[in-house]
């Protein structure tokens, strides 16, 4: 599949990758840049092709984050926008090299794939992780919970769910034992997840 032939909601979610997008949300207006890098025009005014239409990339950004698009992205055009779960999976079978070259951007699929593991590594040092490996979930308390995801009781609603969705990344289909984990903490402090 060539460039030109992606949807416009997945072409932003590729501009949402290259941009670190799977660690920390990414504004709309980079997101607008990178992917008028990737694409030229695609996203431009009609009458000043030079210019790119902020509009029709926020449109984008939005049917990206749409059931029916696939839920590539989660955010909004004023908070930023990561991938979702399905965005990182969907991001993963795609030949990124073959678009880096084709464009001559940096690609990070690499990169993406380090800071997993990172984040993955840092979940496994937790005390929330010892005990559920010890077979003491039982035990594991809020505050546990807090050091897990690196959040605490004055976390902002938008804040928390970017920490959630980084570890959603992290544990989206790498790591069993810390998907069941995370799992099973969602599920005990629901209130701190909804």
């Amino acid at each position: 599949m060539q460039i030109d032939d992606f949807p416009n909601p997945e072409l932003v979610t590729i501009a949402v990758a290259f941009l670190d997008g799977d660690v920390e949300p990414v504004d709309p207006e980079d997101i607008a840049i990178r992917v008028n890098d990737i694409v030229p025009e695609r996203f431009s005014w009609r009458k000043d092709p030079g210019r790119i239409d902020l509009g029709a990339v926020r449109d984008a950004l939005r049917d990206a984050k749409k059931p029916k698009k696939g839920e590539l992205l989660v955010g909004s055009n004023a908070g930023g926008w990561m991938l979702s779960p399905a965005g990182l999976k969907w991001i993963k079978t795609l030949d990124l090299d073959a678009i880096q070259d084709a464009q001559s951007i940096k690609h990070r699929k690499d990169s993406i794939a380090a800071n997993q593991e990172a984040e993955c590594a840092r979940l496994r040092g937790t005390k929330a992780y010892n005990l559920f490996i010890d077979g003491k979930s039982e035990t594991i308390a809020l505050q546990d919970f807090y050091q897990f995801a690196r959040v605490n009781e004055y976390f902002q609603t938008k804040a928390r769910q970017r920490r959630y969705a980084i570890i959603d990344n992290a544990v989206v289909d790498d790591d069993e034992t810390l998907s069941k984990l995370w799992d099973l903490l969602k599920e005990r402090f629901i209130e701190e997840v909804t």
